[in-house]
């Protein structure tokens, strides 16, 4: 049996890689294309001859392999105008080396090498390698016959996918704004071909369609042409999508990334992306955001708008300021005292660049407090004996010893989600009246369940240098919109902050969730609730986790603390390649050694799931 692997091209627009080398020689994994493709054809023993289609900076590709690869002959043919013509001219000319069975696979595909075992016990079949559509493909789909499937307890089960006949081809070419995508299947770009399907219907196609329609388009079409035509069926052989993955731009290189890294290297690289989770399938205990907020009907009536918005700029902070305002009745919650930021990670680097001279922290914190010269900070620790509340008296004291010209107040604490009432931050507040502004950070706030004995958003007209901060991410659920708010009524202060910004720094789908959200307020009151029950629940799940300790945590996350024979990184690492759940590792928090981790509250199937897990685990 032979292989021709296709690796003409340049891979445009993974540049600047390519500039350097040809695409099928950059690495996934530290593993190119080409080198994985050979490693998956010589672990079988048919394989004799491996066919190369080369082109753009070809002396690379030949230079590295040579003649043979670990024993097995690789023969390479040119193509001299890659640049010019498409991947049906580079199987055209490597179909004069072509004289049994093959095996034809493009030079940008990586796959998991065991997929290939399924061609070598039915080499008597013509194969197209296939794997459902999924919304993160692009390219040639098909359709195929249901022989292969039967319903079992209300689910579809795959069954013996050497049967299922591909009846219809669809390049991306037929495929618009219309497509039915659901019943389609993806074409990973490996097939293989009988020495008999190739000399009698799939060349003299080849020759017949590039003597009619020229060098510029895919082989694949031809493809379909014959199966239009019915000729010798195309069985499809479905794989999962997460065994394979074709590359054509650098962000599906970092999806290849994760799905062939192996253990803590897969974790560690999806921890560091800080979001962009909608590309994996995990369980996101990690990220905080109310999972019943917005509604349905919000998410359609931005939908059905959505053409509008994106054609039209937003308003500028002003006005944005002024729809923000509608949101609350309390004194002092005006568009004067109102600045929205692009999510409060903009406000708080704002306030840390222009503002701090030195800030007075408790600590663990929000890391994005303490972007900043170590010597502007004076870290006040939470004591665990304590459960890391606040102790106001301690915290007014170590402001004053320090020279603080700011303070900064979580509440509830992220990570601890603990709570200081609004009695001990007023007699801060009443004791720190000189310096310069105490910051309140109350992004958690409606999930404390009492609003009104915890907020200081009402009495921000009392205090000229109170500061109240809030990211409108976790309570209501957009975390992908970037919202967040500063009130203050300190000039001063709204001078300075306003002077930093854009003069648009807000979209217009988060303009409009500003403008829409009070027609909403009933369902959000409703949502918070639901998730106050959910974390009381799950505090009840938990407690019947072996040696974990839970905080009494008032926000949508808990904070525990983990037995002695295991760190929250092997935990993390462990739910995650076991469960495929995500946690915070709180290791990398001030103060903090790794026996913490942060849980975020999830809808209650999905708790009682992580609860199984750490059951299992710990």
């Amino acid at each position: 049996m032979q292989a021709v692997i296709l690796a003409a091209g340049r891979g445009s627009r993974l540049r600047p890689l390519t500039d350097e080398v040809p695409k099928s020689l950059v690495k996934v994994c530290g593993t190119s294309f080409l080198e994985n493709s050979l490693n998956s054809l010589i672990a079988h023993e048919e394989i004799n001859k491996i066919i190369i289609v080369v082109g753009y900076k070809k002396e690379f590709i030949i230079d590295y392999f040579g003649e043979s690869y670990q024993g097995v002959q690789i023969e390479y043919v040119d193509n001299p105008e890659w640049n010019s013509n498409n991947n049906i001219q580079s199987l055209w000319l490597a179909t004069e080396k072509i004289d049994d069975d093959f095996i034809l696979m493009e030079g940008d595909i990586y796959f998991e090498g065991e997929i290939l075992q399924f061609i070598f016990d039915n080499r008597e079949k013509n194969i197209a390698y296939l794997s459902k559509y999924h919304s993160s493909m692009s390219g040639t789909v098909v359709e195929i016959d249901e022989k292969g499937k039967k319903m079992m307890s209300g689910a579809i089960i795959e069954m013996d996918t050497k049967f299922n006949t591909i009846k219809r081809l669809i390049p991306s070419s037929e495929q618009d704004i219309h497509f039915e995508f659901s019943d389609k299947y993806k074409t990973v770009n490996i097939y293989y071909f009988t020495k008999e399907f190739f000399s009698v219907y799939f060349k003299p196609n080849l020759q017949m369609y590039i003597l009619t329609h020229g060098v510029k388009d895919y082989y694949e079409l031809v493809l379909g042409t014959l199966i239009y035509q019915k000729t010798p069926n195309i069985y499809g052989h479905i794989v999962e999508r997460d065994t394979w993955y074709e590359v054509d731009t650098e962000d599906d290189l970092d999806m290849a990334t994760y799905h062939f890294s192996k253990g803590e290297n897969k974790v560690d690289w999806l921890y560091g992306l800080y979001g962009g989770h909608w590309r994996y399938d995990c369980k996101d205990f990690c990220y905080l955001f109310n999972l019943y907020f917005p509604p349905q009907d919000f998410y359609t009536k931005l939908s059905n708008e959505l053409p509008l918005l994106i054609n039209n700029y937003p308003s500028a902070q002003h006005k944005i300021a002024s729809l923000l305002s509608q949101w609350y009745y309390d004194d002092g919650f005006s568009k004067d005292n109102l600045i929205v930021g692009n999510g409060a990670a903009e406000l708080i680097k704002i306030i840390n660049k222009n503002l701090i001279k030195k800030i007075t922290i408790p600590v663990p914190s929000f890391n994005e407090y303490e972007n900043l010269e170590k010597e502007k900070i004076n870290y006040v620790k939470l004591n665990e004996r304590k459960n890391f509340l606040l102790d106001e008296d301690e915290f007014i004291k170590s402001t004053l010893k320090s020279k603080s010209n700011f303070a900064l107040i979580i509440n509830p604490n992220n990570p601890t989600s603990t709570v200081t009432n609004k009695k001990q931050i007023i007699k801060i507040l009443e004791n720190l009246k000189h310096i310069e502004g105490i910051i309140v950070d109350e992004s958690f706030i409606d999930f404390t369940g009492d609003r009104e004995g915890n907020s200081v958003q009402p009495i921000v007209n009392q205090y000229p240098n109170l500061i109240v901060i809030r990211s409108l991410s976790k309570e209501f659920g957009i975390p992908g919109l970037r919202l967040g708010y500063v009130l203050t009524d300190n000039e001063t202060i709204k001078e300075k902050i306003r002077k930093e910004l854009p003069i648009w720094n807000i979209n217009s789908l988060a303009e409009r969730f500003l403008e829409l959200f009070p027609r909403y307020q009933k369902v959000y009151n409703q949502s918070v609730q639901q998730i106050i029950r959910d974390r009381e629940e799950l505090i009840e799940m938990l407690q019947e986790v072996p040696n974990l300790k839970i905080i009494d945590g008032k926000a949508n996350y808990l904070f525990c603390k983990l037995p002695s024979h295991i760190r929250s990184r092997e935990l993390k690492i462990q739910l995650y390649n076991k469960y495929n759940i995500l946690i915070k590792d709180c290791s990398n928090k001030t103060s903090l050694d790794d026996s913490f981790v942060r849980i975020s509250i999830r809808r209650p199937q999905e708790n009682k799931e992580l609860v199984h897990a750490l059951k299992d685990l710990l």
